[in-house]
């Protein structure tokens, strides 16, 4: 499964700091391709994206839509969020394996930001909330600002479909 980022500059002014700071952030969470949309003229674009043909969020083009041949679906990444930490394209990503025809959005103690990851097959599924305790999804920032993050609570009742105890364990 792989997941391409999209990053959106809406802004008049993109400040490099943090779009690189994005791009990492993407990579780092594991997204690829990373595309940028939006950019200013004469922007500098960060060397592991790819600038987009298409402003639209989800790659109405045709050009765009060849960038992400393969990938099964885009996390949203908006410049303005640029504080949002790896670990919630992570959890994003992580997701989606287990609710490919889902839209997940990024949320804060219940709070949905505009950081969401979109399957790339449309479909008429609910909106899911994936609670990642980061405040960058939620909150704008240029990724200077120290944010405030609270991992949510470990789910111990969860088994890993890979992992077997006791008598039914391979390792015996």
């Amino acid at each position: 499964m792989t997941v391409a980022a999209l990053i959106v500059a809406t802004q008049r002014e993109t400040p490099q700091s943090a779009l690189e700071r994005l791009v990492e952030v993407a990579w780092s969470g594991g997204a690829n391709p990373i595309l940028v949309a939006g950019l200013s003229t004469g922007a500098t674009l960060p060397s592991l994206a790819v600038e987009s043909a298409s402003d639209a969020p989800l790659l109405a083009g045709a050009y765009a839509q060849t960038l992400v041949a393969g990938t099964s679906a885009i996390v949203l990444l908006p410049l303005t969020h640029a504080g949002v930490d790896p670990e919630t394209v992570t959890t994003l990503i992580a997701t989606h394996g287990r609710q490919p025809r889902a839209r997940l959005a990024a949320t804060r103690n219940g709070v949905e930001g505009v950081v969401a990851l979109y399957p790339l097959e449309i479909t008429s599924a609910p909106t899911v909330a994936v609670e990642c305790g980061d405040e960058g999804a939620v909150t704008p920032s240029d990724g200077r600002a120290e944010l405030a993050y609270e991992a949510p609570l470990a789910d111990t009742e969860v088994l890993d479909p890979w992992e077997q105890h006791g008598a039914t364990s391979s390792h015996e």
